[in-house]
């Protein structure tokens, strides 16, 4: 059984947070969620809930991604599963997910999460620190090109206070830590890899963040700070610089770099990963350590790669498999 309910809103420009909460009936879209975690022995985990909807031939696919990482063991954990035409999927104001396999539960200072695959399951309360924010230009995010088609409305919560329990293999992990939910979507080409993007959330142990989105093919970036009480702010002046590349799945993506934030906290930041990434449906995605000019690590950085940006021949890969 599913339940899918459609906003009016056009999407771009934004509405109300309810309003493009729901799912638009053009265009692709996402609810996306990430955070790390801490069990009682200090050992680190991270956590991805992404569901997607593309267009594919004019049929509407829904594609649920989960993922887990453990920096312990070094070991990546994911789960992926496509769904046509809407079946087992929930999409309403306050519920988001899959049926029996992962949701999202929103209340009015609290969202819920629960996730069961394979090799893992987790289960989250996750307190809403501070309120939303809207992204760029009042909600609207140019994808890299200058054509009104080519946007994104975009918010997000960028401070939520996570605590539950994680279940890896036989173990049973009281866990804690801090998480980021994204809300996205719009009309833009998913298949052109000149909106093809590189992400950086940077989630400062002091409560406050950074959200990057930049796009070096055509050295377009915008981006949002939050500072500790909530306050945000629209900013496009910064620079990235990557320190070197990788490659998984055939595709290049830089790896490690110098972040430069004028008038921003401190200024200048390295982002180190904290061990490889993960090649998930379309997207590259780890998670790093943000270290200060004296060396100091001052907060973590979840950062996401798309393959276009440094590929020239790329295409959605697995999109229609099941795993």
């Amino acid at each position: 059984m599913s339940t899918i309910q459609y906003t009016k809103s056009p999407g771009v420009p934004p509405q109300s947070m309810e309003a493009e909460f729901l799912s638009h009936k053009n265009g692709s879209e996402w609810w996306y969620c990430t955070g790390y975690l801490n069990d009682k022995f200090g050992k680190l985990y991270t956590f991805q809930f992404t569901l997607v909807k593309v267009k594919i031939f004019g049929i509407s696919v829904h594609v649920l991604m989960t993922a887990l990482s453990n920096f312990d063991n070094g070991q990546h954990h994911y789960s992926q599963r496509v769904f046509f035409f809407g079946r087992n999927v929930n999409i309403t104001s306050d519920l988001v997910g899959v049926n029996g396999q992962a949701e999202m539960r929103f209340f009015e200072r609290r969202l819920d999460l629960s996730i069961s695959a394979k090799e893992y399951s987790l289960s989250l309360n996750m307190d809403i620190a501070k309120a939303p924010v809207w992204h760029c230009d009042d909600g609207v995010l140019r994808m890299g090109i200058d054509d009104p088609k080519q946007t994104t409305y975009y918010w997000s919560y960028t401070n939520l206070r996570a605590t539950g329990e994680l279940v890896l293999g036989n173990k049973h992990l009281t866990v804690s830590g801090k998480a980021w939910f994204d809300r996205q979507g719009g009309t833009f080409s998913i298949f052109n890899r000149q909106t093809h993007w590189e992400w950086f959330s940077i989630r400062f142990f002091d409560d406050e963040e950074v959200m990057l989105f930049s796009f070096p093919q055509s050295n377009y970036r915008d981006g949002t700070y939050i500072d500790k009480s909530g306050k945000y702010k629209r900013f496009t002046n910064y620079g990235i610089t990557p320190l070197g590349f990788t490659e998984a799945g055939g595709y290049k993506f830089s790896f490690g770099w110098k972040v430069k934030l004028p008038g921003i906290k401190d200024e200048v930041f390295t982002i180190t990963p904290k061990m490889d990434g993960q090649l998930n449906l379309a997207y590259y995605e780890l998670l790093a350590d943000a270290i200060d000019i004296n060396g100091n690590i001052v907060g973590f950085c979840v950062v996401e790669l798309l393959p276009g940006v440094y590929s020239e021949n790329v295409k959605v890969r697995g999109i229609l498999a099941h795993q």
